[in-house]
């Protein structure tokens, strides 16, 4: 079938923005939204991190009673996408797809607490939808009334299930299976868990200073900034889209997965499963510039140097917002994509922030806001456990 999937809205909840146009003078300003949190480290150390400050409003709402903070975190960001796509013909087919890694983790973590410390009774009734990851997609799904009957999936494919999300959404809207697709990511890794495992693997600083961690592409970092949040986008066949007279602000053009299929602690250390997506998702498009996963780890980063300059050369440039909000697992290729709409909206280029840039001065990289004609762009994610993703994103079908 020759449906195109275009994007008729979305939101988001980040650390320090609270909606979309927050996050647009976000982009525009390099503006770093990262916190210090103190005595979370295992010795009690303090960690640059992404976290979410305010009271959550959704955690007020009576029928929200006993939800996962994921899942209010992804009603949150899908209150925003909903305005925005005017999703309101009940006769339409809709699929809810949702990505996470640590979604419930805390929950988890908090009942076994309970649990293993003589406190059964403070254990809350709702303890089995607090730890089970799909009340992630189905808290999403019958909050807005779109859950009866319908598809509702919650993937958890690592930090690619977010963009995996956006993969399956757009192969079910071209396929002729659903009309409407809300898609997206939401975490909540700022856990003992969480933390104690990355630590393990030396990929996080503690005490250091904003700045000091989480630098991309630059080989003095090797390491990243732990973020929470959440993510959403609204998929729809351009058909569909223009039926209801929506606004379309942009085309899913191209997307391509796979998995390394190495050992789970492993990861395919040349890079070619990932550059693969590229290649099968970018095909002939000239590509304005690519959204890179990139997020201060030696081995990631290298290999999307690598790969752009493989698929795409010199010419094209690169950046990554990761030093501006952290890595939210997950959610980072939903907010990668989202970025590339508000800039085919607008016409500029992020900047790549918080990055001294050595050992990358033979790349293309963006190191300051710019304005130009901005038509395709390439965003590219890699998640634990191995799977791969590319997405392009275009103003025009």
């Amino acid at each position: 079938m020759n449906n195109k999937t275009v994007i008729t809205g979305f939101g988001l909840k980040l650390p320090k923005i609270q909606n979309v146009e927050q996050f647009e003078k976000v982009l525009r300003n390099g503006t770093n939204t990262q916190s210090i949190v103190t005595g979370i480290g295992p010795k009690k150390e303090s960690m640059v991190c992404g976290i979410i400050e305010d009271e959550l409003e959704e955690a007020k709402e009576k029928k929200l009673r006993g939800y996962p903070r994921a899942a209010l975190l992804g009603i949150a960001a899908t209150k925003e996408a909903v305005e925005h796509a005017r999703i309101a013909s009940p006769k339409a087919r809709v699929a809810v797809i949702m990505g996470t890694s640590t979604a419930s983790l805390p929950e988890v973590e908090q009942g076994s607490y309970l649990y293993r410390n003589n406190q059964y009774n403070k254990i809350s009734a709702f303890n089995a939808g607090m730890t089970n990851i799909h009340s992630l997609s189905s808290g999403i799904a019958n909050y807005f009334g779109v859950g009866d009957g319908n598809l509702v999936f919650t993937l958890t494919n690592g930090c690619a299930s977010g963009s995996d999300a956006i993969f399956l959404g757009k192969t079910l809207l071209e396929n002729g299976i659903v009309d409407i697709c809300i898609v997206g990511a939401a975490e909540t890794p700022i856990c003992d868990s969480a933390i104690a495992s990355f630590a393990k693997q030396r990929a996080i600083k503690f005490n250091a200073n904003i700045g000091e961690t989480g630098n991309p592409f630059s080989k003095n970092s090797n390491s990243f900034v732990i973020s929470e949040g959440a993510a959403v986008i609204v998929l729809e066949t351009e058909q569909h889209a223009d039926q209801q007279s929506k606004t379309k602000y942009g085309y899913i053009t191209g997307a391509a997965a796979n998995n390394d299929g190495v050992n789970i602690h492993q990861m395919d250390e040349d890079g070619e499963r990932l550059y693969q997506t590229l290649d099968q998702a970018v095909g002939t498009k000239i590509i304005s510039y690519t959204s890179s996963l990139a997020l201060g780890l030696n081995l990631q980063d290298a290999n999307e140097a690598k790969n752009h300059l493989k698929k795409l050369g010199t010419s094209a440039p690169i950046t990554s917002i990761k030093g501006m909000i952290g890595h939210a697992f997950a959610v980072s290729g939903v907010v990668q994509l989202i970025s590339s709409l508000l800039s085919l909206r607008d016409q500029f280029i992020p900047a790549t922030t918080n990055s001294d840039f050595i050992g990358y001065e033979h790349l293309n990289i963006v190191k300051e806001t710019t304005f130009c004609d901005v038509q395709n762009i390439a965003i590219t994610s890699h998640g634990y456990g191995g799977n791969n993703n590319t997405i392009v994103v275009s103003k025009v079908g």
